[in-house]
């Protein structure tokens, strides 16, 4: 039913209990009349509730509040409440968001401009000293890891910029160096792809077809995992250097290798990821793995002795778990690994989740790592700090039925507010309010972080935690997500700001920052992404048609079927 703050006096409903009508092809109406001028709110409300359901009934006002402002027909029409200037169509906390949204747009702008100024066409800014680096082989990569960020901002002259270079100047051959295939594939195909499901303009498939081209030979190895570097220039790889295969690495291709395959029919992308994907399997393990496995070279795959952890070497492997499920609902397989994975969860957390679903707040959870002895390693990354909004999208899409298994649904809403708010006292903690790279932990009960350690104290701007509060906002509508947020923006813009743009900072305890003179790509592709989507309606992007890769990046997924 629709619902007013005024009375009847100065609005008329019809029909006047609000309850909507209609059918389900036509769609439900009420009509509002406003019989005097001013200002209302409406929003929808249940029609019947039992007493248990009332948290349902405050989430759902919250998502739905609207306000009109009725005008007199023989005066000036009255203003909106100030907050809602010019944001005509928002409800009303999306309108009171919107400065920080208009904000965020701005600092992505700032670090944009620095960028076209001082490095264009490098693939990294250096802020401090107005110059650009090559960190990726030369191709520009930050142009290509800022576009969906650029599209969804509505920074039109600057994504037409953007799309220019990649028609005209971006040249895969100038990578005349080993690179990372990982991060080529994330932020190189990833971002092209991201730009034309936004965008469906044809040269981003083009140039992502051309890059999945160039890096295909470094998956033709003996054991179908990739060469963790790669020469797109030459076509070639250095000797193997019998280093072990990260996890994280050659388990987080998929995504973006499918999307190739689905967007040209070409099998050979998807057949590339897949056949790397069955590699690890192969190992014989499911649930949490080791971090490292045999090298590319050595036929049989095998876990190596190595810890196991959820952030640094590990992370993107569990999200692709999820995602590459999202992408290929029938492919159930992904999802049935994914939920083994939340089943062992617990082992790395402190302190250990009861499963018992109580009303009380979620313990503050830390993600710690485990020795290959079982030992626990008393350190939390900032890194596995994606989780909660991992664990948050899962509990949005996953059927019912698998969450109430194993009291799952309960445990796992536990997990993802109580990391989450371990994830914004890592930034709220430090004299900055940046998050360091990792934190130690203490090792008894409550289990509180120690001081920052040295090899840790630097801030990449990292977007992880700003990821986590994005999702969870999403599934929740709560606005302390949102708070939290703006908590983390006001520190990077106290902190890390400089006049040619944003950078890393070499001690988050100490104030005034030292200034490292990098600002990684990924600040443009996620941090002021994320943050910008936490401050926009979701109408910004819908989560029903896109999937985002580990870079941020939207990569089109299939029409969601009702959730059973």
């Amino acid at each position: 039913a629709l619902r007013s703050n005024v009375q009847s006096e100065s609005m008329e409903m019809h029909p006047s209990n609000g309850i909507l009508q209609g059918s389900s092809d036509e769609g439900s109406i009420v009509e509002i009349a406003g019989l005097r001028a001013g200002i209302v709110e409406l929003w929808l409300e249940p029609v019947s509730l039992n007493a248990s359901a009332q948290q349902f009934k405050q989430d759902l006002r919250k998502r739905t509040v609207r306000a009109v402002a009725f005008s007199s027909s023989s005066g000036p029409a009255v203003p909106p409440p100030a907050p809602a200037q010019g944001v005509v169509g928002l409800s009303v906390e999306d309108a009171r968001w919107k400065s920080r949204a208009d904000e965020v747009r701005d600092a992505a702008l700032h670090a944009w401009t620095g960028y076209r100024k001082y490095a264009w066409g490098r693939d990294e800014l250096q802020p401090v000293t107005h110059r650009g680096k090559d960190t990726f082989g030369g191709i520009g990569m930050t142009v290509v890891d800022s576009m969906t960020t650029l599209w969804l901002m509505g920074l039109g002259d600057e994504f037409e910029q953007a799309a220019k270079f990649v028609q005209d100047d971006l040249d895969f051959d100038k990578a005349d160096t080993e690179v990372s295939v990982f991060e080529l594939v994330i932020r190189g195909v990833g971002g092209l792809l991201g730009a034309h499901a936004l965008s469906g303009r044809q040269v981003f498939l083009d140039r992502a077809v051309e890059l999945g081209n160039r890096l295909l030979p470094a998956f033709n190895t003996s054991s179908r995992l990739p060469w963790p570097k790669w020469n797109i220039a030459t076509g070639k790889g250095a000797a193997p250097t019998g280093d072990p295969t990260i996890l994280s690495e050659a388990g987080s291709v998929q995504l973006e290798f499918r999307c190739l395959t689905e967007q040209t029919g070409d099998l050979r992308y998807k057949e590339a990821g897949d056949k790397a994907f069955e590699a690890i399997q192969s190992a014989g393990m499911t649930g949490l793995m080791p971090v490292y496995l045999t090298p590319p070279d050595h036929s049989q795959v095998r876990v190596l002795a190595s810890k196991f952890a959820f952030g640094a070497l590990a992370d993107s492997y569990y999200e692709y778990l999820l995602k590459q499920w999202l992408q290929n609902p029938a492919d159930h397989h992904f999802k049935d690994l994914w939920l083994n994975v939340m089943d062992e969860l617990p082992g790395l957390l402190r302190p250990r989740p009861t499963g018992s679903a109580t009303k009380v707040k979620s313990p503050l959870y830390r993600l710690i790592e485990v020795a290959p002895g079982g030992e626990a390693i008393w350190k939390m990354d900032h890194l596995s700090c994606y989780a909660p909004g991992m664990i948050a999208l899962g509990l949005q899409e996953v059927p019912d039925e698998d969450l109430l298994e194993k009291g799952r649904n309960s445990t796992l809403w536990s997990v993802a507010e109580g990391l989450a708010e371990s994830c914004v006292q890592m930034w709220t903690s430090t004299k900055t309010g940046l998050a360091p790279e990792f934190l130690n932990v203490r090792s008894t009960d409550p289990f509180d972080f120690k001081e920052v350690p040295r090899t840790g104290k630097h801030s990449f701007l990292r977007p992880e935690t700003t990821e986590s509060l994005f999702y969870l906002y999403r599934l929740t509508g709560d606005e302390k997500y949102r708070q939290w947020g703006e908590q983390i923006f006001r520190a990077i813009l106290k902190h890390a700001k400089v006049d040619g743009g944003f950078s890393s900072v070499e001690d988050v305890n100490q104030i005034p920052t030292v200034k490292v003179d990098e600002l990684q790509s990924f600040v443009m592709a996620e941090t002021f992404k994320y943050l910008f989507l936490l401050f926009s309606p979701v109408e910004k992007l819908d989560l029903g048609s896109f999937v985002l890769n580990t870079e941020g990046h939207p990569l089109l997924r299939p029409p969601r079927k009702k959730r059973r």
